[in-house]
């Protein structure tokens, strides 16, 4: 306990070097579907902002960038062993990335939110984006025919109390005590791929569903065809 502040930092960023020289030992990352997913939801704000009809969707298409930017960011966070960080992170992803399709079509809550710090209800956006009217909506929309939920609601809602747990600092995520913290594991790893994958996964095939742009989207990121189509 007798160290400085500075000896405890420069500790943990030697430590995290060597996390870092571990990960990329990696025979295989398991990135390529995560990141062509991460290309393909920034290529929706691309896209959307050349189709807005709305002063509000000037506000939502700037929500794609920001979850494109929290996903490497979580990425590189797990890289470093700095797992808790890194769900933290995903979280807000999940969470932003229902957002986006609930905003486009009510404007008056993205005025409340952008302008009157209005909170979001995740919840209450799963259900909206979910509910028959919605779906029979977008159906009408894009003349095609949806049959199951446009986000997964069970397992959307599984995930995202798993990420608030680590959020809200329940007993059962804590790992300060343990004596491998800080350090790279590959099965932690592989866990942390494997839930952001499902995620984004997830957030590709809604917004595919909800704008009809698949085509338009797999013309700027053509490696994402054959994990999308």
């Amino acid at each position: 306990m007798n160290k400085t502040p500075k000896d405890i930092i420069l500790e943990l960023n030697s430590k995290f070097k060597q996390n870092f020289e571990s990960w990329s030992d990696l025979a295989d990352n398991k990135l390529d579907k995560t990141f062509f997913g991460l290309q393909c939801i920034a290529a929706v704000g691309e896209i959307l902002a050349l189709k807005k009809v709305s002063k509000h969707h000037e506000i939502c298409c700037k929500v794609y960038d920001e979850i494109f930017s929290d996903g490497v960011s979580a990425v590189y966070l797990a890289t470093n062993a700095m797992d808790k960080p890194a769900n933290i992170i995903l979280r807000r992803i999940i969470e932003l990335g229902v957002a986006a399709v609930y905003l486009w079509d009510m404007p008056h809550m993205v005025y409340s939110w952008n302008n009157f710090d209005h909170d979001l209800s995740f919840h209450e956006m799963m259900k909206h984006v979910n509910s028959k009217g919605y779906l029979a909506y977008v159906t009408e929309q894009n003349s095609i025919e949806i049959e199951t939920d446009l986000f997964p609601s069970l397992r959307c809602q599984k995930i995202y109390g798993m990420l608030s747990d680590v959020v809200h600092g329940k007993i059962t995520t804590f790992e300060s005590s343990m004596p491998d913290r800080f350090i790279f594991g590959e099965s932690d790893w592989d866990a942390f791929v494997s839930l952001i994958e499902e995620v984004v996964v997830m957030l590709v095939r809604a917004y595919l569903m909800r704008y009809n742009i698949s085509e338009e989207v797999f013309q700027k990121v053509p490696k994402a065809r054959k994990e999308f189509n």
